[in-house]
């Protein structure tokens, strides 16, 4: 009675949030996907999710709409809501007729999404756009990058997901010159799993420079005949908030306040900024400052402009087809570059840098002084003023313009898809680093997958990955009809197995898959951290070779992790090609959970002592979320003591054992109160950390008891320790006593499966599983009878490389 109450609220829940024109799209887009033909006619251009009609999109639904060649087409274009009249009333004004508005997420536009043949953007379509054969997507991007993009922006590197598929889903790719081209191919992975072709050609937006006609009828329109134009381009700070005021508007302020008093009536500044920036400004004040015109394109604009003032925008990059002067303003330089990467340094660049109004006026006032040929060469090699004919052309195949295009590069080895499970600091995720810097990264192209969601806190193990490794990114939910919605919520409820679920919603299952990797063509798949159910379930319908890892006792921690299920297990060990434990031990309770034991390998945990032992020689370190008890002062007294230290690692849960640990620890401590116990765990579960605390100070050991929770590098402070102990009650592997071992401590284990088969063939010391077991072990290890195995790591992980090379064969 309570789950069918719960899934009521689960019902209304959905109903509610069909109110959410996000949510309706979601449904309605899914069901025209499977429903609607392709329109041979349609065309859909957008921009920045509509939220503007400029740059790319415009100068190229301007040339599809007034030629004849495309009057047989239906072109539409997407906007927000509350823009519709001000898109038509613009596309009025420049004469381009017959284009639809259509407005963003509304019916219409979902349709146009899953039916329209030819799709154009200059960013990306939303997460759950998936491309249905026959679609031609053209993706131009809307600048040439100062600022670095995706894996290379270290503050956004794990967002790059949805970018990245749009990319890897388009037939073509516009690079207005290489340095764009070598950024994006290189910065979002596109070798090897993208198929399209690379357009060189430049941004049809710069058609705009090269029509004097134009800027002639503005300058005369706005009586500017007899002024100089100065136009003041700079970039969004992304911090404007409404309502409040922040450090960058007083800066901004100033700056006009200060410009305005010294421009005299022969000169005139306009300037473009983001619109929640320029509500903080009343221009009405301002005699000699404007604002840019709403009635023209931006480019169209800029083109009357004598010189440009910009900062950190790729605006100069497009500018500087024209030959006219451009003056750098980077104001808060040193504050932005730290936030920000950039491509080059912006002393590399041709154009004079002010940081001053006085010096800004002295510039603007200046004749242009510096050489630009090799710049405008570099950048801006391809930029002419029928640019949009000869793409789009092309791209309908209305005739041979003789662009020049490239094929995105591939080395045709197999791709490898693995799942990387949250990227928590723990034993897996430390596991695939180890597996990656061991195997041969030269025989195949692996790419590690990750929810983003899970990689906002915890993404940042990822760049201690090799530089090889590309990673794709997913994000956003599976994408359902409401029927469907309610079966999965059956689902997730137990109240219908596993495989009646994916009998019911397979096919929606195996959408998933299309959603997130578009026509990316793997070879085989590795389903690697061995939980997240839904994961595990939708890379299940992957066509082709398909492993799991098994990293622990999967029976035992069902019973301690209540939302695993028996039923999940038992359908993808049974789906999937092999099902690779890490250890002889859980090969018995892996065994129980599929009829098909003749799937079941041994992949054991590739080790990378190489690196442990050079992470271990750096300074001890505690992370800003490190949570530290009792004190950061005891903690760094034990870190220089010279006595006893023994350490645990292992998250703050109850499977850990640390509960019976710390009663062991206290048996001896009442004997030698000159010992310390250091436990090192990541993120808890049920609040076990707390728990810890408490039985801490029940027995009174505030002064020799040290528990740190999430520390990015723990081996300095294992390193500084001298003896290692292991009380889970169960364990796939046990990695942590490998570490301990490669840095030379001394080990103790429970006798439990996963441990064992290592420590019994490397002469390690097993114990009772039990708290009296390691009450002994702590004794022996305090007396000195236990010594390091000190195993020849090396040798282990050449078996280890052909283990894994069994799961290709």
């Amino acid at each position: 009675m309570r789950k069918i109450k719960q899934i009521s609220q689960q019902i209304k829940e959905l109903y509610r949030k069909l109110s959410d024109p996000y949510w309706r799209a979601r449904y309605r887009y899914i069901h025209y996907y499977d429903k609607l033909p392709l329109d041979e006619k349609a065309i859909l251009l957008e921009s920045e999710h509509g939220k503007k009609l400029n740059g790319n999109i415009y100068y190229i639904l301007r040339y599809l709409a007034r030629s004849e060649r495309y009057k047989e087409y239906k072109i539409y274009v997407t906007c927000r809501a509350r823009e519709i009249k001000r898109f038509n009333e613009f596309l009025s004004a420049h004469n381009i007729f017959d284009v639809q508005v259509v407005v963003f997420l509304s019916d219409q536009y979902v349709r146009l999404l899953a039916s329209a043949k030819y799709l154009i953007n200059d960013t990306s379509f939303t997460v759950d756009y998936r491309k249905k054969q026959g679609q031609i997507y053209l993706n131009t991007w809307h600048g040439t990058p100062l600022k670095t993009l995706g894996k290379s922006d270290k503050s956004e590197f794990y967002r790059l997901g949805n970018v990245q598929k749009n990319f890897v889903c388009s037939d073509y790719l516009l690079f207005p010159n290489e340095h764009t081209q070598k950024c994006i191919i290189r910065d979002y992975m596109l070798e090897n799993i993208c198929c399209g072709e690379a357009v060189r050609l430049g941004y049809p937006r710069n058609e705009a420079f090269f029509d004097g006609e134009s800027a002639i009828r503005i300058r005369e329109s706005l009586r500017l005949r007899d002024k100089r134009v100065y136009a003041y381009m700079p970039t969004f700070r992304g911090a404007v908030q409404r309502g409040r005021t922040n450090k960058n508007d007083i800066y901004l302020l100033f700056f006009l306040y200060e410009l305005d008093r010294q421009l005299t009536d022969d000169e005139v500044l306009y300037i473009s900024i983001h619109p929640l920036a320029r509500s903080k400004v009343d221009f009405r004040q301002f005699k000699h400052i404007k604002v840019f015109p709403r009635n023209y394109e931006t480019y169209e604009f800029l083109n009357i402009a004598d010189v440009l003032i910009t900062d950190y925008s790729s605006v100069f990059f497009d500018f500087a087809c024209t030959r006219k002067k451009i003056v750098l303003f980077p104001y808060d330089k040193e504050d932005y570059w730290s936030s920000r990467g950039m491509y080059f340094s912006m002393d590399e660049l041709p154009f004079p840098q002010v940081e001053s109004v006085d010096a800004l006026i002295n510039e603007l006032r200046s004749e242009k002084q510096y050489e630009d040929n090799l710049f405008v060469e570099t950048f801006c090699p391809w930029d002419g003023p029928n640019v949009s004919k000869e793409l789009c052309d092309y791209i309908f195949g209305i005739e041979s313009t003789g662009l020049c295009t490239q094929k995105i590069p591939n080395n045709e080895k197999e791709n490898v898809l693995i799942y990387a499970g949250n990227l928590a600091a723990n034993g897996i995720t430390t596991s695939l680093r180890s597996l990656m810097s061991t195997i041969d990264l030269k025989k195949r192209n692996y790419y590690v997958t990750f929810m983003t969601e899970f990689a906002v806190r915890k993404g940042a193990g990822l760049l201690t990955f090799p530089q090889e490794v590309c990673y794709i990114p997913t994000t956003g939910d599976m994408c359902l009809t409401i029927l469907d919605r309610i079966i999965r919520k059956l689902f997730k409820r137990k109240l219908i197995s596993a495989s009646q679920y994916m009998k019911l919603l397979g096919h929606r299952v195996h959408q998933e898959w299309e959603r997130n990797f578009g026509s990316i063509k793997f070879d085989a798949v590795i389903q690697f951290n061995g939980y997240d159910q839904e994961i595990m379930l939708y890379l299940s319908t992957f066509q082709g070779p398909k492993t799991i890892f098994v990293h622990s006792d999967m029976l035992k921690e069902m019973e301690v992790r209540k939302s695993l299920r028996k039923d999940v297990y038992h359908y993808v060990y049974e789906h999937y090609d092999w099902v690779a434990v890490v250890t002889e031990g859980i090969i018995e309770p892996t065994c129980s959970l599929t009829r098909k034991k003749e799937h079941i390998c041994l992949v054991k945990n590739a080790i990378d002592y190489k690196t442990i032992l050079q992470k271990a020689e750096e300074d001890i370190a505690l992370d800003e979320e490190t949570k530290v008890f009792p004190s950061h002062e005891l903690f760094a007294e034990v870190m220089a003591s010279s006595t006893p230290k023994f350490i645990n690692i292992g998250r703050f849960a109850p499977e850990k054992g640390h509960e019976r640990l710390i009663n062991a620890f206290y048996q001896n401590w009442k004997e030698n109160p000159d010992m310390y116990l250091v436990i090192m765990g990541g993120s808890s579960r049920g609040g076990g950390y707390a728990k810890t605390i408490r039985q801490i100070k029940a027995l009174g050991l505030e002064n020799n008891v040290v528990l740190l929770c999430q520390v990015l590098n723990p081996y300095p402070i294992l390193n500084a320790c001298n003896y290692f102990i292991l009380s889970s009650f169960y364990e796939g592997f046990g990695l942590v006593l490998v570490e301990a071992d490669i840095l030379g401590k001394a080990v103790v284990s429970v006798d439990i499966d996963g441990p064992r088969d290592f420590m019994q063939k490397n002469g390690g010391l097993i114990v009772e599983n039990s708290e009296e077991g390691l009450c002994q072990g702590i004794k022996k290890l305090y007396e000195g009878k236990v010594l390091p195995m000190n195993v020849d790591y090396e040798a282990y992980n050449q078996g280890v490389i052909q283990e894994f090379e069994h799961l290709f064969q």
